[in-house]
C-alpha cells in the first residue's frame, strides 16, 4: 500500500526554516496533510512511519525546546501547546509523539557545554525517555554504571537518544543531596545500545510506540547525565528554570482530539439532506464546551509564559499548579459522547475514523498529566501555599 501524500516532497520543500515558533507552527499547518495520509499506517505500525518522522524533523518539531542560547528557537509552552493540538487534530497518537520528543531539549539543554556539542552536533536528534520505574547507577571512575528497565518509552522507535532516570550510588550506598533526597539522573543511550521491549500492545495511542526498554549494566560518562529534580534557577534560560516545564503541551492533545471529533461529525452532519434542531443544538454544544477546554488550557500556559519570558522569572507553585490537562480531558470526553451520539452506530466499526479518536481520548485519560488525580496535588498548592 502507497502512503505517499500527495505533494509529499512538494510540502516538505515549502517549508520554512524553524528559526522560531511562528515558523514551527506555520510548518506544522503545512504537513497536516501528511500526517493525515501517514495515520494510518503508524497506527498498524505502533509508531511514526519514517514518512512522518522527517517531516516533523523538517517542520523543526523535534528543536522546540532548545534554548537560543543553544541556537533553538525557544518556543513558548503555548505556542508548543498549540503544535500539539494542530496534530492531534487529525491524529492523537502523532500529537503524542510531537508532546514527548519536542521536549528535547529541556534535557539537552542541561548538559554542559562539551557534551552538548558531542551529543548534540545539530538540534535535529530526537530524544525519548522514562523516569519510572527508577534503574540503579553506581558510581565508578569517569561516570556511572546503570542498570534499569523503564515503561512507557514514548517516541522510542523514532528517537535518536533515550533517557533513563536511575537512582544513584556510591559504594553500595545511596548518594544524598543536600536535602536528604537521593540524587536520581537522567542518562542518556542512544538507541541501538537499549533493548527496547515488546510491550506496548494496548486500547488506544497506538502510534504512540510507548515500548519499554532496559540496559544492563551499561557505562555512561558523568558529563552524559543531568539532574532529575534540579531546584528553580532563575538565572537558566526560560525554558530551563523549573523541571516541571515539559509536557504541559500534552493539554494541547485534549483539544487536538476534540477538535478531530466535531470534524467527524460536522461532515457526517453535512452529507445528510437535512439537519434537525437536536443535531444543531449538540454540534453547537461540542463546539462550545471545545472554545471552554482551549480557553482554561491557554491561560494557564500563556501565564507561565508571561513569567519565564520575564528576567528572572520562576513561576509560583501556583501558576504551575496543573489543572489545564484533566479538565481539558473531561471536556474532551462529554465532547466526544455528543459527537458519537450525533453520527449514531457507524462508530462500533473500526475503519470509521470515530473509533480510533474514541480509543485514543482512552488512553490519553490514564496519563499522569490528565488523570484526576492530579487535583489532588492543586488543592495541596491552593491550601498549603499563601496566594500572591
Amino acid at each position: 500500500m502507497n502512503h505517499i501524500s500527495p505533494g509529499h516532497d512538494a510540502i516538505l520543500a515549502s517549508l520554512d526554516a524553524p528559526v522560531d515558533g511562528a515558523a514551527i507552527l506555520r510548518n506544522v499547518e503545512a504537513i497536516l496533510p501528511i500526517v493525515r495520509a501517514e495515520a494510518d499506517e503508524s497506527a498498524r505500525l505502533g509508531r511514526l512511519t519514517d514518512r512522518l518522522n522527517e517531516a516533523f524533523l523538517r517542520a523543526g518539531i523535534y528543536r522546540a525546546g532548545f534554548s537560543r542560547a543553544r541556537g533553538g528557537p525557544e518556543m513558548p509552552l503555548a505556542q508548543q501547546t498549540r503544535m500539539v493540538e494542530l496534530v492531534a487534530s487529525v491524529d492523537g497518537a502523532c500529537a503524542w509523539n510531537v508532546a514527548v520528543l519536542a521536549a528535547t531539549g529541556f534535557y539537552a539543554c542541561r548538559l554542559g557545554e562539551e557534551a552538548f556539542a558531542e551529543l548534540y552536533p545539530h538540534l535535529d536528534l530526537p530524544t525519548a525517555g522514562s523516569f519510572n520505574p527508577r534503574g540503579r547507577a553506581d558510581v565508578v571512575e569517569g561516570g556511572y554504571r546503570v542498570t534499569g528497565t523503564w515503561k512507557f518509552g514514548s517516541g522510542i522507535h523514532s528517537a535518536h537518544y533515550v533517557l533513563g532516570g536511575a537512582e544513584v550510588f556510591e559504594g553500595g550506598e545511596p548518594v544524598r543531596k543536600p536535602d536528604g533526597s537521593q540524587l536520581v539522573l537522567g542518562f542518556w543511550f542512544r538507541v541501538p545500545e537499549v533493548e527496547i521491549l515488546d510491550d506496548w500492545h494496548v486500547v488506544g495511542l497506538h502510534a504512540s510506540g510507548s515500548s519499554g526498554y532496559r540496559v544492563t549494566d551499561r557505562f555512561v560518562p558523568a558529563s552524559h547525565t543531568f539532574d532529575r529534580h534540579f531546584a528553580p534557577n532563575p538565572d537558566a534560560d526560560p525554558l530551563n528554570r523549573l523541571v516541571e516545564l515539559p509536557f504541559y503541551s500534552m493539554a494541547g492533545i485534549a483539544a487536538g482530539l476534540a477538535q478531530h471529533a466535531i470534524d467527524i461529525a460536522s461532515d457526517a452532519l453535512r452529507a445528510r439532506p437535512t439537519v434537525g434542531e437536536r443535531q444543531y443544538a449538540l454540534i453547537g454544544e461540542a463546539q462550545s464546551l471545545l472554545r471552554a477546554a482551549r480557553a482554561v488550557i491557554y491561560a494557564g500556559v500563556r501565564r507561565i509564559d508571561e513569567v519565564l519570558f520575564d528576567e528572572g522569572g520562576v513561576p509560583t507553585p501556583r501558576e504551575m499548579a496543573r489543572g489545564d490537562a484533566p479538565v481539558a480531558t473531561e471536556l474532551a470526553r462529554r465532547i466526544v459522547d455528543l459527537c458519537v451520539e450525533l453520527v449514531g452506530s457507524r462508530v462500533v466499526y473500526s475503519a470509521y475514523p470515530m473509533e480510533r479518536v474514541m480509543r485514543d481520548l482512552v488512553g490519553l485519560s490514564a496519563h499522569a498529566s490528565t488523570y484526576r488525580s492530579r487535583y489532588i496535588d492543586i488543592g495541596k498548592v491552593y491550601l498549603e501555599t499563601p496566594a500572591q
